[in-house]
């Protein structure tokens, strides 16, 4: 039974969530940043050993441990805190699968702090991995810096036409995948010793665009999605 001095950790519960999902839909950021599918993750998971998620949410978040924007209300539920934030030790050797939202000064940063992460790591002869995945946006400087990367080991393309992702909302969404505007390009980024311990070769390659392929949603929900796009929005009164 709750008291003063042990409140109810249901109300808690409650309370912090009512946080996280009024801070997303304040932001309109909970339908934007999207994720890739669950079978993406099984390929990056089995293939490269991913193991932390650099940008997600509690919302949309795969892996247990994961970075996201907003510590103060994602972290009650496993946020480790922005990526741009997390001490360098946290992230010296490992696998990491890096998905920013798709905003050119958040892609530019977060490619400069993997190729900073990624030369730390080399100088210590540490094993660490980054799958960055962004659209195929050839005139950023995240895809600029990233194509011509000393770490780069696989670039992946894949056209918008044959993947797809999950929706930011997809826990208020009939249809958890919706198809991608834009290609989207995975840069696989490796010190050395991550790249033997990792490889990133032409098997990977197959099984990630057959994983990517599994992501295109149904004619069905594209068409629903469609119509609901279209259908005006209504004001209150």
């Amino acid at each position: 039974q709750a008291s003063e001095a042990t409140p109810d950790p249901r109300a808690a519960f409650h309370q912090r969530l009512f946080a996280l999902l009024l801070r997303y839909k304040t932001l309109r950021g909970h339908g934007f940043h999207a994720a890739i599918a669950p079978a993406v993750w099984r390929v990056l998971t089995s293939r490269l050993g991913v193991g932390f998620e650099a940008f997600a949410s509690p919302l949309n978040c795969y892996l247990p441990t994961f970075g996201s924007g907003f510590s103060d209300v994602d972290g009650a539920f496993g946020s480790s805190g922005s990526f741009f934030r997390l001490k360098p030790a946290q992230l010296a050797s490992g696998s990491c699968a890096c998905n920013p939202p798709f905003v050119h000064a958040i892609l530019d940063a977060a490619a400069a702090r993997v190729e900073e992460l990624l030369a730390a790591a080399a100088a210590a002869d540490a094993p660490l991995s980054f799958a960055f995945i962004m659209p195929g946006w050839k005139e950023t400087r995240a895809h600029a810096s990233l194509s011509a990367s000393p770490f780069l080991r696989r670039a992946v393309l894949v056209a918008a036409a044959d993947h797809g992702f999950c929706d930011g909302a997809s826990h208020q969404r009939a249809d958890p995948l919706r198809a991608s505007p834009y290609d989207t390009v995975v840069f696989v980024l490796q010190t050395e010793r991550g790249s033997r311990k990792w490889p990133a070769d032409g098997r990977f390659e197959a099984e990630l665009r057959a994983a990517f392929a599994a992501s295109v949603p149904l004619s069905s929900a594209t068409e629903r999605q469609e119509r609901k796009r279209k259908t005006p929005r209504r004001e209150p009164k």
